[in-house]
């Protein structure tokens, strides 16, 4: 992973770099590559991809604006942080789709949640998972998976558009999927709570490019579900 900084102001340089490695430390992970610069040409200049950028607004030369946009080109999954003290430029901002807007001075426990969530995203993409079927592998990115279910002796995993027979049992699944976003509403099933649609006391309805695919939930479960599912949804805002 690489964090990228940029702003005219150092202090703010300074800021930024200190509170994401507080973050970091804080949850015992070592701090990514980082790079800061004053000036967006400074910055396109020597970069060519990155996974997550802090930008101002109002440079001298390049606006942050116009940096964003050029990061995005090289980097459609790039998670970017508008930082600036002029809202006035949050609707142009938006336009390509800015991760976050945060405000100057800049609150550091405001940052740690933003930046918690772009992490879960980046870790979310970026995940890969390996699917074995009898007639070989294939690797999907485990946002794309819709949910896993077992029908007798047979383990079916499906996406949004496709549906493989896997050769390995639900217990080995649920080991794989042990990432945020995964639940077991029932011994036979794991959900995707991302594609959550619509659920009952006794079924999670998941969306599917040919329609909604039903999980069932077990009563017991159902509360835990439901605040479980909350929070997700909560942390992806």
């Amino acid at each position: 992973m690489r964090i990228l900084f940029c702003d005219d102001d150092e202090s703010t340089l300074v800021q930024l770099q200190k509170y994401v490695s507080e973050y970091f430390s804080g949850i015992g992970q070592k701090a990514p590559a980082f790079a800061a610069y004053a000036s967006g040409e400074e910055l396109l200049n020597a970069e060519s991809s990155a996974d997550i950028a802090f930008l101002d607004v109002e440079m001298p030369g390049s606006s942050g604006i116009h940096v964003g946009a050029r990061l995005k080109e090289l980097n459609p999954r790039i998670k970017i942080f508008i930082v600036t003290s002029f809202p006035d430029y949050l609707d142009e901002a938006m336009r390509f789709q800015v991760f976050r807007y945060l405000s100057k001075p800049v609150d550091k426990e405001r940052l740690f949640r933003n930046l918690r969530d772009a992490l879960y995203q980046y870790n979310m993409e970026s995940c890969k998972v390996p699917v074995a079927t009898k007639e070989g592998v294939t690797v999907l990115s485990a946002e794309d998976i819709v949910c896993v279910e077992t029908e007798g002796r047979k383990t079916f995993l499906y996406t949004v558009n496709d549906c493989f027979q896997t050769i390995d049992s639900i217990e080995r699944w649920r080991v794989a999927l042990h990432l945020p976003c995964f639940y077991s509403p029932y011994r036979s099933f794991i959900i995707n709570m991302k594609h959550v649609k619509r659920f009952t006391r006794d079924s999670i309805f998941l969306q599917r490019q040919c329609g909604e695919k039903e999980a069932w939930l077990a009563k017991r479960k159902y509360t835990d579900f439901k605040d479980t599912y909350l929070l997700y949804l909560e942390g992806t805002q």
